[in-house]
């Protein structure tokens, strides 16, 4: 009906069977999720060119982290992960900047 306000989800069904929710995922096609992949790609071979830069806290972090990076344990993990590898490439200094630099860019493309 025209004019009508509608808040939420607003869902059609003809001649469905067993039809149980709705799927509310965001597919984003070549787009920022892309983008975070590419740039995690760049960071990790940064990563281990570092290691020999670190202490041994530090090398067992950053080599902790990498799964999480690399996104296997989920977008909170891989967002904590990245402010505890940018904490770590803060304390480098320049040689650690590219790297850092990338740490920054994923966590404004993961919106942290």
């Amino acid at each position: 009906m025209a004019g009508d306000n509608h808040y939420g989800d607003v869902v059609n069904m003809n001649q469905t069977h067993n039809s149980v929710g709705i799927d509310k995922r965001t597919v984003v096609a070549g787009g920022a999720g892309a983008e975070v992949e590419r740039a995690v790609r760049e960071l990790l071979p940064l990563l281990q060119e570092l290691r020999g830069s670190l202490g041994p806290f530090a090398t067992q972090v950053v080599e902790a982290a990498e799964p999480e990076i690399e996104g296997s344990a989920g977008p909170e993990a891989r967002r904590s992960a990245l402010e505890r590898v940018g904490g770590i490439l803060e304390s480098v200094g320049p040689a650690g900047a590219a790297a850092l630099a990338l740490v920054h860019q994923i966590l404004g493309m993961l919106g942290g």
